[in-house]
């Protein structure tokens, strides 16, 4: 164990640790695998009070900071790879390098709200009761809560987004950013423009892959982790 390297996995909107059940068996040989779960997700979901995206990216530093960790290997789904990419900007010595899948980069106030509509607790119990026995699984009693403070943080994230195409281009660490080519949340467009406004940066289109991270095919995406980390 001494001998592996460090892995950060970070999870998604709406997800946690659990999100990573199906790729840790694929990783544990060859790393060192640490999956937190976000404040307000999972293990430490919680109601009341709201969230903004820098109180992630402060919970995150705070999390490498507990554990002692600098020179971090980040793989990050979705939301996940914001709040690495966020703090990175912010922190660049904590992180060695960053791998995103999935992550939504482009935010307007507009697109924020379309995607807020997926997010009423009421209409998904109705009309996905599936979905909200998913979310269930993950954060107990607190996912309605969850989905009304993810809400607010995207509207927020919408209006006052804290990456652009400009302040990335400070970023000299190793990113890749991962798409898949049948992620209707996320565009080609915005990921390849971040791309390409990266110092070090390289992209990767996963195949026959959509959005939700249970259904990205785990060889395909375990190989490309230790392409990119080992």
């Amino acid at each position: 164990m001494a001998n592996k390297p460090t892995l950060i996995l970070l999870h998604g909107a709406l997800g946690s640790s659990k999100s990573f059940e199906f790729l840790i068996p694929k990783l544990e040989k060859d790393f060192k695998l640490i999956t937190p779960d976000f404040k307000w997700h999972g293990s430490r979901a919680e109601g009341g009070a709201g969230f903004k995206m820098q109180d992630l990216v402060d919970d995150l530093e705070s999390i490498l900071t507990k554990d002692n960790i600098s020179n971090a290997a980040v793989f990050g789904f979705s939301m996940g790879g914001y709040v690495a990419l966020a703090l990175a900007l912010q922190k660049p010595d904590l992180f060695n390098r960053i791998m995103t899948l999935g992550t939504k980069l482009d935010w307007k106030a507009e697109q924020a709200k379309q995607e807020v509509k997926m997010l009423d607790p009421e209409k998904i119990q109705e009309k996905v009761p599936q979905f909200a026995e998913h979310l269930k699984s993950q954060h107990a009693e607190n996912w309605s809560a969850l989905c009304t403070q993810t809400a607010e943080m995207m509207l927020d994230l919408g209006s006052h987004p804290l990456l652009n195409t400009t302040n990335v281009n400070k970023l000299e660490l190793p990113i890749r950013l991962g798409l898949g080519d049948q992620d209707h949340m996320v565009s080609l467009e915005e990921t390849n423009a971040f791309y390409k406004a990266l110092q070090n940066g390289q992209m990767q289109v996963f195949p026959k892959t959509k959005h939700p991270i249970e259904r990205v095919n785990a060889d395909l995406l375990s190989e490309a982790i230790l392409q990119f980390f080992k």
